[in-house]
């Protein structure tokens, strides 16, 4: 589970969106994204899915999940 916001739990998210796929995700306690997958691979995070609904964001500088606004 992953979290991001102002505050810890804020909005909770197990998926994100990059390149078309929808992969399972987590953050670490700073807020950093990590996919959860046994692969290496690399991805351009443009989503975050939060219920049933897909919504635009994007990775910060700091590695941390943000929704574009």
């Amino acid at each position: 589970m992953g979290w991001f916001g102002r505050f810890k739990g804020d909005f909770c998210f197990e998926e994100v969106v990059g390149e078309g796929v929808i992969w399972p995700a987590y953050t670490d306690d700073d807020g950093v994204v990590f996919l959860d997958v046994d692969e290496d691979v690399e991805v351009v995070i443009d989503g975050v899915v939060l219920g049933d609904e897909i919504y635009d964001a994007y990775i910060d500088d700091r590695g941390r999940l943000r929704l574009d606004e």
